[in-house]
């Protein structure tokens, strides 16, 4: 077995072998916590949508969640934080991922796991149907937004790579599963901006599938670029 493919089956093992994990139960602080988010989310979308991200300010997100703006600064860094951070969904992701990494889990089984019961978890929810596409058109739109999103997706790949590098030891290759962390993070991230550019056109489009499709094409490439080393 050539180094390249060494490393690679250190990463990608069956999901079957994922360890099983038990949610904790969620209290009423942290269910409250993450009411108001979504709530205060739900302003800067509406705003940004009918103002634009410039024109509005974090006094007017607040006003229209009927908080303070200290109460906004306690959740949020910046008006657009309250768009790009606000997602349940991909907190969860995170959340999953991270436990299963620390817990033993093959790191590309974990995240591919957490993220596949996103995906489930959209497609079953019309209105989180609408509002991932309403954050998809202004992330498309909105520089501003956009680049907080990519600043986002860094900042979790660091926090997988750390979990792994953790759980792993000091006998990881770091680069090789920051790359990984990487590939998979790009192919979500397109994976939804294909699936809107779909819906927006009227078509019944499946993120879950889109990605599936994704990941089999680069599959494909990874298995050439492992025969061109052998």
């Amino acid at each position: 077995m050539t180094e390249t493919a060494t490393l690679a089956a250190r990463y990608t093992i069956s999901m079957n072998q994922l360890p099983v994990l038990t949610a904790a139960p969620m209290g009423l602080r942290e269910r409250r916590r993450r009411d108001t988010l979504r709530e205060v989310s739900n302003a800067a979308i509406e705003l940004f949508e009918r103002n634009g991200v410039t024109e509005t300010t974090v006094d007017d997100i607040a006003e229209t969640a009927g908080i303070s703006q200290r109460t906004f600064f306690r959740y949020y860094s910046t008006k657009e934080q309250a768009v790009c951070a606000c997602d349940v969904g991909l907190g969860t992701v995170m959340e999953r991922a991270v436990a299963a990494i620390r817990a033993g889990a093959p790191v590309v089984a974990a995240l591919e796991d957490a993220w596949m019961r996103l995906f489930d978890e959209l497609d079953a929810s019309p209105e989180e149907h609408r509002r991932t596409l309403r954050v998809r058109r202004l992330v498309q739109s909105e520089p501003t937004l956009l680049a907080r999103t990519l600043a986002n997706e860094a900042e979790r790949i660091e926090e997988l790579t750390a979990a792994a590098v953790d759980a792993a030891g000091p006998g990881i290759d770091v680069l090789t599963a920051r790359a990984l962390f990487t590939v998979i993070s790009t192919t979500t991230r397109l994976a939804f901006d294909e699936w809107a550019r779909r819906v927006e056109k009227g078509a019944d489009a499946s993120v879950r599938d889109i990605y599936l499709d994704l990941r089999r094409g680069l599959g494909t490439y990874a298995k050439h670029l492992t025969d061109d080393l052998r």
